[in-house]
This record gives C-alpha cells, structure tokens and sequence, in this order.
C-alpha cells in the first residue's frame, strides 16, 4: 500500500507561491482540466479570517488561480453555514468574509447551499439519523476541494478536513447529526465522510492567531490531513474519534508513522487551541456545565459570549449551573439555554427559550444572570 502524502508550507510572502508548492505533489495526478471543481471554504459565520474561524480569502483567491491554470472548465466556492447562523445572515458568511468579492473578482460563482436543491438519504446508516439531506452540490462536481480551518470543538476535541464536510448537510438537518446512533458526532460524521469524498483537502493555517508561524497542509488522503493537524494541535491522532473511525472504515491513514510528510519540518509548527471546557474552568471556575446531550447550534454561541464577558470582566457574583441540550429530566436550579432544556418551573425568569440562540442574545442574558446590566 503506498504511503499517503501530506505537505507543509510556511507562509512568508507569497502567499500564491507557497500554495503552488504545496500543491505540486497532487498536481499530476489530481486531473482539472476539462473538469468542474467545486472550493469548500469554512465560512461558519460572518467573522473575518484573521479571526481564526473562517477561511482566508486570500488562499481562496489563489486556489482558484491554481485551479485555472490547471485547465478547470468550471470554478465556484460554495457552503452551507453554521445551524447557529440565523436565516437571514447566511449571505453575510460570504460577504461580510471577503468570500463574494473573491467570487467577483475571479469571475466566478458562491453558492449558498442552503439556496438550492437536497438530496435526502433515509435509513442510511447506524451512525446517521434516520433521515437527514445533503446539497445536492456534494455530488454534481468532478472535483470537491475542502479548505477547512483548524479549530477546537467541544464534541469532537478537532474540526478539521472531516468535520468541515457538514457544511453539506441541510440546515435544520445539522444537530441530528451530534448525538446520532450509539457513536454521536464521530461515527455521523465518518459515514458523511462515506458519502461526500473531497478530491484534495487544504488546511488553512494562515490566520496566525493560534499558531507559532502560518502554514499550508495539503492532502488528497483526509484522514491523514486530520492526524497531521491533530498532531500539531497536541494531540494523540488515535484519541480523536473521527480521524480513528475514518481510519477503521478506510477512508485514510492515521498513523503518522506511515504517512510521507514533504515540505516545512513538521518539528517548526505549533498550533496552541485552548479547549472550550478549560477556558471554562480556568475563566469561569464558578459555573457547572451540563451539555451532555447539546449541539453546536447553542454551544458555539455560548462560549462566544462567555469569551466576550470575559473579555469584558463580567463574571457571575455567585455559583450557577448551565443546563444546555436534552436534559435526563426537567432542569431544578440552573440556568437554562435553549428550547431542549427544559425547567421544572418553565415560568422562570432564567430562560433563554430561543432554537438556536444568537451569539447576542446569549451574551445579554448571561449579562443579565450574572448580575450586570
């Protein structure tokens, strides 16, 4: 079997340059021309790149460059945001990050999947709900390139190449895929793996903010793209759900050991992500989370706004506990967020009943259940 090949590139200046580099080891057999390609950036919320959330238009721009010199006959960048985005600022995950006048300037096409047609699987598999869709954008392309950014997740430790696949799944569809079958999150997202198979996978390390230098990493085997970024996060590749279900179902190597590295030395990265439960526990000693059962959708805000109170100085005066996602039974005592979790007393001021929250409303009622104003 021959050994998946995975590149590395520090950025210095060009950033056009360095992606070229990066991508010569696949560009012989990775066929474009002729073919349609498909860019599937992380553009999870409207948030500037430098924030270390959304892809890097910049790297975008050049991918699309590279893909046309290449011979592709038809480029377009597509994705389907966040379920914690509200309807009315999908668009904004393309324009507000510098995505659509990507777009405009190259000529080229965004698509908002959340716009267009679904194709809906029932029964699937153990691992994914019984019914859930996927754009149909997953499957008309000869070519899928997945650009995601490394990031913590509190599910799944990492959402890197793998996990970036769900922006093709259907909004409202999206939290079924965090507590489906007996493995949750990492057995629905290996079998979405199954079903949605990127020809090649960059990760985008630019951003900088967490990293001792900005990077590239390439790879057209995605299992292998996530040991290696898993590995620069501090993290044992064989303890991360996915990446060990997506080795076990054969979608790619884990083993760093069996995987050919090229490029940058893998020794001169660093990527230092601080997990959301020690930010918690280390920012917020005094509040108990209980979040077993919950999903992005009221997760990813949450600790937005704890980051933002906390930038702040706004702490709680007193000790309380968060009740987040399908509660055992109704909530005594805590603070509630979401419509799951249910409080014995449902008249209760502390309530945030709101499927998903926004990042704002979380902020302000936490404000507010803190003690602030």
């Amino acid at each position: 079997m021959t050994m998946p090949i995975v590149t590395v590139r520090t950025i210095t200046e060009n950033l056009k340059q360095e992606l070229a580099a990066l991508l010569e080891p696949f560009a012989q057999h990775l066929i474009l021309s002729g073919r349609s390609v498909l860019i599937k950036p992380n553009l999870v919320e409207p948030e500037p790149w430098t924030s270390g959330q959304t892809t890097n238009p910049a790297l975008v721009e050049a991918l699309v460059q590279w893909c046309r010199a290449q011979g592709a006959s038809r480029i377009a960048i597509g994705e389907g945001p966040s379920y914690f985005q509200p309807a009315s600022d999908l668009e904004a995950c393309f324009t507000k990050t510098g995505i659509a006048d990507v777009a405009r300037r190259q000529h080229i096409e965004w698509i908002l999947f959340d716009k267009d047609s679904y194709r809906t699987f029932s029964h699937h598999s153990p691992n994914t709900p019984s019914q859930f869709s996927v754009s149909e954008h997953a499957f008309r392309w000869d070519h899928i390139i997945n650009v995601p950014v490394p990031k913590p997740h509190y599910l799944t430790t990492v959402s890197i190449a793998m996990k970036n696949l769900k922006g093709f799944i259907k909004r409202e569809h999206k939290p079924l895929f965090h507590h489906a079958g007996k493995l949750g999150i990492h057995g629905s997202v290996t079998d979405l793996n199954l079903l949605v198979r990127p020809s090649l996978n960059i990760v985008d390390g630019t951003a900088g903010i967490h990293n001792n230098k900005q990077f590239l990493l390439a790879g057209t085997d995605i299992v292998a793209v996530d040991a290696v970024t898993a590995a620069l996060m501090g993290f044992n590749p064989q303890e991360i759900g996915t990446i060990r279900l997506g080795a076990a179902a054969g979608l790619g190597q884990m083993d760093l050991t069996a995987i050919t590295i090229i490029g940058s030395h893998i020794t001169e990265l660093r990527i230092n992500i601080e997990q959301p439960l020690d930010f918690l526990r280390k920012e917020f000693p005094g509040i108990t989370l209980q979040a077993a059962q919950a999903c992005s959708g009221c997760l990813i805000p949450l600790f937005a706004a704890l980051r933002r109170l906390c930038g702040q100085n706004i702490r709680p005066y007193r000790p309380l506990t968060l009740a987040l996602g399908i509660q055992p039974s109704p909530v005594s005592g805590a603070v509630c967020i979401g419509r799951c979790a249910t409080p014995a007393d449902q008249k209760q001021t502390m309530w945030l009943h709101a499927c998903p929250p926004s990042q704002n409303e979380v902020f302000d009622f936490l404000r507010s259940c803190f003690g602030h104003r």
